[in-house]
């Protein structure tokens, strides 16, 4: 049976527990197609209980886009403190990014309606976090010695993420399409980072 959290530790348990659920959903269906209904089954908290901690699906998985950058900013961090080459800043960077894929699947959708379905609030905390990772890219390019000015190897590198997915991960239609014109690129997530950061930090 369903207990409503009584301290913020259940709240947050909860709340991770809502994300985990949707992240599950989310890499496998279309967001269209995810209800609450199948939330709830996932986690044994009701529809009802649900809208206590979020309003919506978008609320939902905009909280999971914040709670991986955490995640990958916090890893990402560790790389400056190291003595790492650049080949191996490189491919940590991609293994993060492979480790928190639902950060480029989000990306990759619709982010603009899922932005314009939460509020204020909402979207200050997450842009705050992606300050935070803007600012560990930057000195990661850094110390890579790239001859590339930082901010424009952030501004490129933030312009990529939105296509790793759709690259890496195409849906069937367009599997279909790309083998019917010989554009398939066959190439795996992990190996698109790295040659995009490659040849961004030449």
């Amino acid at each position: 049976m369903y207990l409503r959290a009584r301290t913020k530790e259940q709240f947050d348990e909860r709340k991770k527990e809502i994300i985990k659920a949707i992240d599950t959903l989310y890499l496998n269906k279309e967001l269209n197609s995810i209800y609450l209904k199948d939330i709830s089954e996932m986690t044994n908290i009701s529809r009802t209980a649900i809208y206590f901690y979020y309003k919506s699906k978008e609320e939902i998985l905009l909280d999971s886009l914040y709670t991986h950058f955490i995640e990958l900013d916090d890893s990402l961090n560790l790389l400056l403190n190291k003595d790492l080459s650049k080949h191996k800043i490189i491919e940590s960077i991609a293994s993060l990014f492979e480790k928190n894929i639902i950060i480029l699947k989000i990306m990759s959708s619709n982010l603009e309606d899922i932005e314009r379905s939460t509020t204020l609030s909402n979207l200050i905390t997450l842009k705050t976090e992606l300050k935070r990772f803007q600012t560990i890219f930057k000195k990661l390019v850094k110390k890579c010695n790239s001859l590339i000015d930082e901010n424009k190897a952030l501004v490129t590198f933030i312009t990529m993420m939105y296509g790793f997915y759709p690259l890496s991960f195409p849906i069937s239609i367009q599997k279909e399409a790309m083998k019917k014109t010989n554009t398939e690129l066959n190439v795996s997530l992990k190996e698109l980072i790295i040659d995009s950061l490659n040849i961004l930090l030449k």
